[in-house]
């Protein structure tokens, strides 16, 4: 691999590196051997070698092993193309400027077209021009623009995750000088999880290094059996330029030989890419559960497949919660057990909000997470020196910023109380985030995102169905009808403190014990469905044309999933499949060569 990184004479390549195979080592290692021996070149010329992951975890694992070494650029895609564009004020002006105006007709053209222009859904689109305007006016002052994935408080500059990617990618695509930026800043440019870096964003970074293939290394890791996210690019592995490498890493380092049995044969049918076991792997234990639904004792049979798990593989740990891995089928069917739904749902049906949604990344999610919990939670429990820290830290009331606290402090002082004292009765009883929001916007106690004031109507407003609001919008007006306590469980799934995983959250992950819960019924997805996938539900005429064609579909994406969770187990595995037909989900397993007879169990 280090032999593709020679700065003179460079080359680009797709690293497959299937699961358990060691790539974050392999990449490492990698930028270790570039630093042994051109570390004076990089020095002498000003350069850098950028390494872009998904996740801050990520960023975080790779710097400590390489030391925290200033010669490597290590950070999410955000922060990578941030630091990019960062210097083009002028030009980000114009693109936010064209991107305002474009938005800014389409909802006039909405409004215009409305026949009640009283009702709800005209009232909104008017609210979101109306902010739109005002930020469009306001861009000639802006110094400066400000991007940071932490921070939850918005300024006049400040630019959202989305933006900064589709700013970047517009300069890459259009802007020949911008591409001599990030050529002659960072000669070599390596992304982990590549399958799931935007794609729009990838095509461009794929075009500028064919246009500067002399002195631009692109080298991409990744797995596309492992993509889970939707804006990622799909016909990665087939549509690379002829002069790419495609080196391959084949062994599993990490499951036991009948895993790696198991999700060879889940991959068979997919790309057909297999992997080898290590020369010493353990055997390992698998098993399918089938059990026949409807049934309303799902956490009773749970445990005691658990129990049977112990005797079957004589491993007393598989009685005890901290050291077994539960994985539930998908986000949605995690919000329904962990009664977060009502705020998860309706925002994961709109594809511009999903990805950033299961991570809790943008600005408006970290709003509602880090500002508005945290002061509902103080306001609880009546600590005013917390209360007072928080708005201070994120409104605009207590501060320079704000003229009339310097004219009249006590009287603003008395309103912060008297706002502070009806949010604290208001949290008397289980109130929608809606009642929260407009109280706390009522009394100026924390600067609620544009998208989300827009949509705090008085109720005495009429319904008007003929104007359907923008899809992202319409998917939070309806998620802020969710009770706060739905909210504050989202806060915690986010963050792994809910207890329990999906399958798309713990790739990259490795447990010695996995139990995998299907449950099609529970879930109610349509991203994924597991009854088609296992031979129980009848394919559709649209299922078995996109199957044939190779075309993304429902069943492509479940085989994902069912790859990766399976995958994660380094001893034994345990698939919990609740079906309404046990027998064709029995026989799909065996056909397929998943399951042989003896390690399926119907209850």
């Amino acid at each position: 691999m280090y032999q593709y990184l020679n700065i003179d004479a460079p080359s680009s390549f797709l690293l497959f590196a299937g699961a358990g195979s060691g790539k974050t080592r392999t990449l490492v290692n990698v930028l270790q051997a570039v630093r042994d021996n051109e570390l004076h070149r990089f020095i002498k010329a000003g350069q850098r070698i950028a390494v872009i992951t998904y996740t801050n975890a990520a960023c975080e694992e790779i710097k400590h092993r390489l030391q925290y070494d200033p010669i490597f650029a290590v950070s999410t895609i955000h922060s990578f193309v941030w630091e990019l564009i960062q210097p083009f004020t002028s030009d980000i002006k114009k693109w936010l400027e064209t991107d305002l105006r474009e938005n800014i007709d389409k909802l006039q053209d909405k409004i215009n077209r409305a026949r009640d222009k009283s009702g709800q859904t005209a009232i909104k689109n008017a609210r979101s021009r109306d902010s739109k305007l005002k930020r469009l006016e306001r861009l000639d002052i802006v110094q400066s623009f400000v991007y940071s994935p932490t921070s939850t408080r918005l300024t006049i500059g400040s630019l959202t995750h989305t933006e900064v990617i589709k700013i970047a990618t517009e300069f890459l695509s259009e802007q020949p000088l911008f591409q001599k930026v990030l050529v002659n800043k960072f000669p070599i440019l390596l992304i982990d999880e590549s399958q799931d870096t935007n794609k729009g964003l990838m095509d461009a970074l794929i075009q500028t290094q064919q246009n500067h293939s002399g002195c631009f290394s692109l080298g991409l890791f990744g797995d596309l059996m492992q993509r889970i996210y939707s804006g990622g690019k799909e016909d990665l592995a087939t549509n690379l330029p002829q002069n790419w490498k495609t080196p391959e890493k084949k062994t599993n380092y990490r499951s036991p030989k009948r895993v790696i049995r198991l999700i060879n044969k889940i991959r068979h049918e997919d790309d057909g890419k297999q992997q080898a076991e290590k020369p010493d792997a353990e055997e390992g234990i698998v098993r399918l559960f089938i059990v026949q639904t409807p049934n309303e004792n799902k956490s009773e049979i749970e445990v005691g497949i658990r129990e049977q798990m112990k005797v079957i593989t004589d491993d007393e740990n598989w009685e005890d919660d901290s050291q077994v891995k539960t994985l539930t089928l998908e986000h949605a069917m995690a919000a329904r057990r962990g009664e977060f739904d009502e705020f998860f749902t309706p925002l994961s049906t709109e594809d511009s909000l999903r990805d950033s949604l299961l991570n809790g990344t943008s600005s408006t999610f970290k709003f509602c997470t880090h500002q508005v919990l945290p002061l509902a939670n103080v306001i609880r429990n009546e600590d005013d020196f917390e209360i007072m820290r928080i708005i201070k830290k994120y409104s605009h009331l207590i501060g320079k910023e704000n003229e009339e606290f310097f004219a009249e402090p006590i009287a603003l002082l008395a309103s912060v109380d008297d706002g502070v004292s009806k949010v604290k009765t208001l949290l008397e009883n289980d109130i929608s985030l809606r009642e929260l929001l407009s109280l706390i916007g009522k009394y100026q106690l924390l600067v609620i995102p544009d998208i989300l004031n827009d949509l705090l109507l008085e109720d005495t407003v009429e319904l008007e169905e003929e104007v359907e609001l923008p899809p992202n919008q319409e998917a939070w007006d309806k998620a802020l009808d969710a009770r706060l306590s739905h909210v504050e469980n989202y806060a915690k799934y986010v963050t792994d403190e809910l207890g329990f995983a999906t399958h798309q959250g713990v790739k990259g992950l490795e447990f010695d014990r996995v139990l995998a819960v299907i449950d099609d019924k529970d879930s109610k997805g349509f991203l994924f469905k597991y009854e088609k996938f296992f031979g129980a539900e009848d394919l559709t005429a649209t299922d078995k044309r996109n199957e044939a064609s190779g075309i993304d579909s429902v069943l492509s994406r479940t085989r994902r999933l069912f790859y990766v969770i399976c995958s994660r187990a380094e001893k034994s595995l345990a698939v919990v499949a609740y079906s309404q037909d046990p027998l064709a989900v029995k026989n799909r397993a065996i056909d397929a060569e998943w399951f042989v007879e003896d390690e399926i169990i119907l209850i």
